[in-house]
């Protein structure tokens, strides 16, 4: 499991287990925790550029070894060409042979070439949308947990607040609760 699916799966953790503020429905989640979990989500986003680059080297060894083994049917066509010369007569029909033989191969040789590239090139996109379609789709996650907490955060402050007001309201009524006097 990737550094990014273990920091996600800590972030739904941290979610299930956060307590929930009375009479708001909201949670109460540990910021640096998850600060640090965004933090390592970041850190660990390089992992599907590394693996394009792998699939991009893979690709070039498909082509490499296509060219060689396109080379070797080339080589082995002319061998076999050569052969047909020494043990016919018949030059020509020799040449002729040869001609095709060297000519299918190169046909062969460039259909393997031309697969390869497609194989390779489809392998490449695939991998780029993949790492793409990763990359937004932690981004979005991460920036709705951050935009949630921002609001319960916000919104607990603010209850906070309305609820000293009130008890402070309802002690200056109760007398409990004095103005300083300035004055004196």
């Amino acid at each position: 499991m990737s550094s990014i699916e273990t920091s996600l799966e800590s972030i739904d953790r941290l979610l299930a287990e956060a307590k929930q503020m009375p009479f708001t429905g909201k949670l109460l989640i540990d910021e640096e925790e998850l600060s640090r979990l965004v933090e390592d989500i970041r850190l660990n986003m390089p992992v599907e550029i590394t693996q394009a680059k792998k699939i991009a080297q893979e690709r070039r060894d498909i082509l490499n070894d296509a060219e060689a083994q396109a080379e070797g049917i080339i080589a082995k066509a002319r061998q076999r060409a050569d052969v047909m010369i020494e043990e016919h007569q018949i030059t020509k029909e020799a040449k002729l042979a040869a001609d095709g033989i060297l000519n299918q191969a190169r046909e062969d040789a460039n259909k393997v070439r031309s697969d390869a590239k497609a194989y390779a090139q489809a392998t490449v996109d695939k991998a780029d949308k993949w790492s793409d379609d990763i990359c937004k789709s932690a981004s979005a996650y991460v920036d709705k947990i951050i935009r949630d907490t921002d609001e319960t955060l916000t919104k607990s402050v603010n209850d906070v607040r309305k609820l000293r007001q009130s008890v402070r309201g309802a002690l200056e009524k109760s007398g409990m609760l004095q103005k300083p006097n300035f004055d004196e």
